[in-house]
């Protein structure tokens, strides 16, 4: 009779190694995915925080092309519909040293109500 070589349990250690190997490589597939996952994320969040903001400036900037706003500083409304709706904002205006002009642009606080934006300046002369 022939003796077998005794080779118990080495199958179950090479399915073991395997399991070990496959599981740190999905770990780390994981890890890379939910970091892009966070930061795309974050980089919509931004969009979406910002979309109604930047458009109440660039109308204010347009405004500020028609002529020099009645005093400094001076705050104007003005509603834009985003992708959540419709929302107010607030454009302030100031002159800056040197003759420059800041433009800033925020949401409304509750209970603000400041005058809504005019569809142009008059006066031709800074304040």
């Amino acid at each position: 009779m022939k003796h077998k070589p005794d080779r118990a349990g080495y199958a179950m250690l090479l399915v073991l190694a395997f399991l070990v190997f496959f599981f740190s490589l999905l770990a780390m597939a994981y890890s890379q995915l939910a970091s892009s996952l966070r930061a795309e994320t974050v980089r919509a969040q931004q969009v979406q925080r910002d979309e109604g903001s930047i458009h109440a400036l660039a109308r204010g900037l347009a405004l500020l092309e028609t002529g020099y706003p009645p005093s400094s500083p001076y705050a104007c409304g003005v509603t834009m519909t985003t992708s959540t709706g419709a929302h107010p904002f607030t454009v302030t205006f100031a002159l800056e040293a040197g003759g420059t002009w800041s433009v800033q642009s925020a949401p409304t606080a509750a209970g603000e109500n400041p005058d809504p934006m005019p569809l142009e300046f008059t006066s031709q002369s800074p304040p």
